[in-house]
């Protein structure tokens, strides 16, 4: 990856001296950044531009350039690119569009394109974007022409979006954020967010990463690298609105849809998740800062209301607001007018006029030790301004004597914030709530500190479960028996059942296991969802209960099999499951369960496996948690049977990759463990065979 961003010499190809060509605007942008190295330029009809010789091929050129830039017609790429291969060049970032993205029968352009590189060992970003910036070797090579500097700096952006990729550019431009490279990655044929990522972890220019991506490749290699890295990464994942399953065959499938696991895998890595362009951009802000050492909040603005709903938002955010010492207050209660106003975090200013006392202010609060970042709101207007601009121009040199950050909201109007942004040499913030979230994700960035990941304390039996597996239907689904012995192979508690064949088979069974009992039909996939079909019937109290609610399944549903098992009463019922994403893997779901499973929506995800905290995670951010911990008298579910369920089901999923789904709902937990009731399992591929 380093080629691309690092090369001696760059060829154009593409560039003429016809108006309007933009293959000039990459030539400008090389020469504007002031690029030390060879630059050529290639179009078929030759000639000269600006001094240079414009070759008629790549077979011309003196030498084999590191890197070629292509802005060509979509059906002349994949002969330049075998060109290219025949001069030797390696890296190519293809900027042209108009390949499947306009259309499916161009995608025979593309694997040209694909063929041609695998052939010649090159490696190229796009087709279908705007191509790579460097601000360490000072290579520029988008085809918009760019007429704004770019701050060399540590923020590298990588976009699936030029557009989009060129708004975040020009935004951290406009706010004081220094670029360290940008991407854009198109179509993503050969290079993606998976090499981009590896190489900017390792890269030294780089210290925080942002990427907008509007698919992803692979997802479960992208969640590994973010969680290895200490570096922050902030993910803009747009285009949420589709799913890669349309129909759901499980509860499982169904809630866990495809954002659903990509919001939960980021998580998990400790990445920061953006959803807005403008939330985007207030984080990417808040990195530019000092790194708050914590979450304990200063508050102080000049406006009493502005304060109120800075509060509001710190409390949304999970930051602190310490009490103020009265050292601290002494002095600012002795400079204000009226003393009407009551000093506290927040810090309401509005009876104090003296704006040159605001910098001895900010100093001081900035030295509290119960203090690692600072809010300050101040507008102004007319007389104030010139007072009010110099404090604004001293903000950033007090932030780095402080080595703690400050977000400085000016509550002034347009014209005034561009005056303002110039004499700051940190980014500004127009609202409380922008200021708060970027001082909120900067403490949160850089990953999240989680253990290593634990196994328990025995593993499950693998042959067992392999046999298990290969019993599966031509639909891939185990009958109820085979799903719950798998349970049971994973040393996840089953609630003790007994097949039987028949009514009086029936009878027996729940003589051995006691009364109550319910009965379950088995029958394959028609039978998946056995309440609505009429195939479960609970609390049968005695033989001939059973006897008659066995015979009626037999005679209406015709299963194959019946399963009578113990009845247990009270504790809350929860899912636990497991489905397959395809691009991050095996995915671990807990909620609460039962019927109402899917109406209720309230679940909780992890890629598997988990580790304890993890999974303890995953049940206390359900909305329903307070069930699990004892409300209006009811005991608190056992806490450590319900963590080593999730655990247990975690790793038996990511070790046994043709469970595809897998569901346990209900399971029963209460006070004394865990109890799976039902399960359904479905398998894809050919199941392992025991003892592989």
């Amino acid at each position: 990856m380093k080629q691309f961003f690092y090369p001696s010499s760059v060829a154009i190809l593409g560039v003429s001296p016809r108006p309007g060509n933009m293959g000039r605007n990459i030539l400008a942008n090389l020469e504007g950044i002031g690029f030390p190295g060879e630059i050529f330029l290639v179009s078929p009809k030759g000639g000269e531009y600006k001094g240079r010789t414009i070759y008629s091929s790549v077979s011309e050129l003196p030498e084999s350039p590191d890197l070629a830039v292509i802005l060509t017609p979509a059906a002349t790429v994949p002969g330049l690119v075998n060109d290219c291969g025949e001069k030797g060049v390696k890296r190519l970032v293809i900027e042209t569009g108009g390949f499947r993205e306009l259309a499916d029968d161009r995608r025979s352009l593309e694997t040209q394109i694909v063929e041609a590189s695998k052939k010649y060992g090159m490696r190229f970003i796009g087709p279908n974007c705007i191509g790579v910036i460097c601000t360490e070797s000072k290579l520029s090579v988008p085809f918009p022409l760019l007429d704004r500097k770019i701050m060399p700096g540590g923020l590298s952006i990588m976009a699936q979006s030029g557009g989009i990729g060129l708004t975040y550019l020009h935004g951290c431009s406009e706010n004081k954020v220094g670029i360290a490279k940008f991407c854009s990655m198109g179509n993503k044929l050969n290079v993606n967010e998976r090499d981009l990522l590896a190489y900017l972890i390792e890269d030294p220019q780089t210290e925080a990463i942002l990427l907008y991506l509007e698919s992803i490749v692979d997802g479960r290699a992208m969640y590994d690298l973010i969680r290895s890295t200490s570096k922050p990464v902030v993910v803009h994942k747009s285009n949420i609105g589709e799913t890669s399953h349309a129909i759901a065959s499980s509860h499982t499938a169904a809630l866990a849809n495809d954002d659903a696991v990509v919001e939960a895998a980021l998580k998990q890595a400790g990445a920061i998740r953006a959803h807005t362009v403008h939330e985007c951009m207030q984080i990417v802000k808040g990195l530019s800062l000092p790194k708050p050492k914590g979450r304990r909040l200063a508050v102080i603005s000049r406006s009493g209301g502005h304060a109120v709903v800075a509060a509001d938002a710190a409390y949304r955010h999970d930051m602190e607001l310490p009490a103020f010492s009265e050292e601290f207050l002494a002095p600012i209660q002795q400079a204000t007018r009226a003393s009407v106003i009551h000093l506290q975090n927040p810090l309401d200013l509005g009876d104090l006029f003296q704006f040159g006392l605001y910098v001895d202010i900010l100093k001081n609060a900035l030295a509290q030790k119960d203090i690692d970042a600072v809010l300050m709101m101040h507008g102004y207007r007319g007389p104030e301004v010139e007072v009010s601009r110099q404090f604004v121009a001293k903000v950033g040199e007090l932030c780095k004597e402080a080595d703690k950050p400050v977000a400085l909201a000016l509550l002034v109007d347009p014209e005034e914030m561009i005056s303002a942004s110039r004499l700051s040499s940190i980014p500004l913030f127009t609202f409380a709530e922008e200021g708060i979230l970027a001082l909120s994700a900067a403490e949160r960035a850089g990953g999240i500190p989680v253990p290593e990941r634990l196994g328990c304390a025995e593993g499950f039996d693998r042959d067992m479960v392999q046999r298990l597996l290969a019993t599966a239907d031509r639909d891939g689904w185990l009958e109820l028996p085979e799903a719950l012995h798998l349970l049971g192979a994973a040393r996840i508690p089953v609630a003790p059942f007994v097949t039987a064949l028949d009514a009086e088979d029936a009878v027996q069974a729940a003589g051995t296991l006691g009364y109550p009992v319910v009965l379950k039909a088995v029958g394959g996939a028609d039978l998946l969802h056995k309440t609505e079909a009429g195939g479960v019937v609970l609390n049968l109290g005695d033989a001939e209960a059973v006897r008659q609610a066995a015979q009626k399944m037999m005679d209406q549903l015709k299963p194959n099999r019946l399963v009578v098992m113990q009845h247990l009463r009270g504790g809350q019922e929860l899912i636990l499951g497991v489905k397959r994403d395809p691009g991050f893997g095996p995915v671990v779901l807990l909620g609460l369960g039962g019927t109402a499973a899917e109406a209720l929506g309230d679940v909780s995800l992890r890629l598997a496996p988990v580790n304890d905290a993890e999974a303890g995670q995953m049940m206390d951010q359900l909305r329903g948690a307070a069930l699990l911990k004892g409300f209006r008298g009811q005991p608190p579910v056992k806490r450590a049977a319900l963590l080593e369920a999730v655990m247990r089901l975690g790793i038996l999923a990511s070790q046994m990759p043709a469970i595809a789904e897998l569901d346990i709902n209900p399971l029963l937990a209460g006070p004394g463990g865990v109890m799976a009731v039902d399960a359904r399992v479905r398998v894809v591929g050919d199941a392992p065979k025991p003892g592989n």
